[in-house]
């Protein structure tokens, strides 16, 4: 008798030791019978499958080994079907959830982690909602005050997501919620926050610094702090670059400049070299840009075939508004943006200080006018072509 007490003791302790070194991810999926459920681990790179069970009567459960640090796991019925879970040494998580959309339905405890990207994830979706119904209202109107206005509401919107997540980053500096929050992207793949822009780099930095002093042997620690150094050695060499170019701009007048077209495929403007280039300076929420590039399209489609070249470069931060003014305005030429706004690198090569602004340079290379429109410009085009 003392002797079964005895082992049936040590069993239990061996399974609580056990349980100690494992964390668990269960719960229960409504309208899941016989389909799959995988758990993944999101790694830097790649995610990788960890464990898979057919659902039965719709209950489930994982069990795995004690996680070295806070882990980003995925929790996917279909490629397109999932929960994003952020999960902590021994965490014993549940969740609930219906499959025909588990992203919105699912409800879960015991992973702080996990419902702080839960909440990202919600904030998110309601800011894309809300940008994208600012977006649609923006293209039905003409209304050159209302465009204002809702340009102006588009960039509070985002302002205020920005402020949001640097109150959370600043108040749980040790969270990976905050690397997933500085990642996120809004439906057009555009990121919410820069890690050029000075303002969003102190969220990039404070974490980094935190995470890396807290979580040294971590992978994605060690890429966010590698990250930021990157992009302010970039800063400095842009700066450094700018000033040689300058410099050397002040000598021969024409300085080379490439950037990214709505495709995504960079255009360099020698690339334009032997004809009359117009460098055009331009965006999509300045109207006195978008009325001057009307005359500036019925010039170019009137010496077009003389060897005129246009070269627009966009000041905007909405690759949403940008595509949408050049389909709506009928633009051919080529139209590029760093989508960098007024920090835009190829504005500040050449000091545009204002919208619009324009440069023509002749087949040989040489700027042989500046900030040219109406008239003028049209003189100027039919002067030297």
């Amino acid at each position: 008798m003392k002797q079964g007490l005895f082992l049936l003791l040590i069993l239990l302790i061996a399974n609580a030791c056990t349980n100690k070194e494992q964390y668990t991810v269960s719960g229960r999926i409504e309208g899941a019978k016989d389909k799959m459920l995988y758990l993944e681990r999101m790694d830097l790179n790649q995610t990788v499958i960890i464990d898979s069970v057919k659902i039965k009567n719709g209950d489930f459960e994982f069990k795995q080994d004690r996680l070295t640090e806070p882990t980003f796991l995925m929790l996917k019925l279909s490629p397109k079907n999932y929960i994003t879970l952020l999960a902590d040494t021994t965490e014993t998580i549940v969740i609930n959830a219906d499959a025909k959309n588990l992203e919105t339905s699912y409800q879960l405890r015991n992973s702080i982690g996990s419902v702080y990207i839960q909440m990202f994830n919600k904030r998110i979706r309601k800011l894309n909602k809300e940008l994208n119904t600012l977006v649609a209202k923006y293209q039905a109107t003409d209304n050159s005050e209302m465009k204002k206005e809702l340009e102006k509401e588009y960039d509070q919107k985002l302002q205020e997501h920005k402020a949001f997540v640097g109150e959370f980053i600043m108040e749980n500096p040790r969270s990976f919620a905050g690397y997933y929050a500085l990642f996120q992207n809004l439906d057009d793949n555009s990121a919410v926050l820069n890690v050029f822009d000075k303002k969003d780099q102190v969220y990039f930095s404070t974490l980094a610094t935190s995470l890396n002093l807290y979580f040294p042997e971590s992978e994605r620690a060690s890429h966010l702090y590698n990250y930021v150094l990157g992009a302010k050695a970039q800063q400095q060499h842009q700066k450094f670059a700018e000033e040689l170019i300058a410099s050397k701009a002040a000598e021969s007048g024409y300085v080379d400049i490439e950037a990214p077209n709505i495709q995504g495929d960079t255009i360099k403007l020698s690339s334009l070299q032997g004809k009359t280039i117009i460098v055009n300076f331009w965006a999509s929420w300045d109207e006195k840009s978008v009325a001057a590039n009307r005359h500036l399209k019925k010039m170019y489609n009137k010496h077009k075939n003389k060897g005129l070249e246009v070269y627009s470069v966009s000041l905007d931060k909405s690759k949403v508004l940008w595509e949408s003014t050049i389909k709506k305005e009928g633009y051919t030429w080529v139209d590029v943006s760093d989508l960098k706004y007024t920090n835009s690198f190829p504005a500040r090569l050449y000091n545009i200080q204002q919208l619009p602004s324009n440069y023509i340079i002749s087949p040989k290379g040489e700027i042989i006018g500046k900030n040219l429109f109406g008239n003028r410009l049209t003189d100027k085009l039919n002067e030297i072509l």
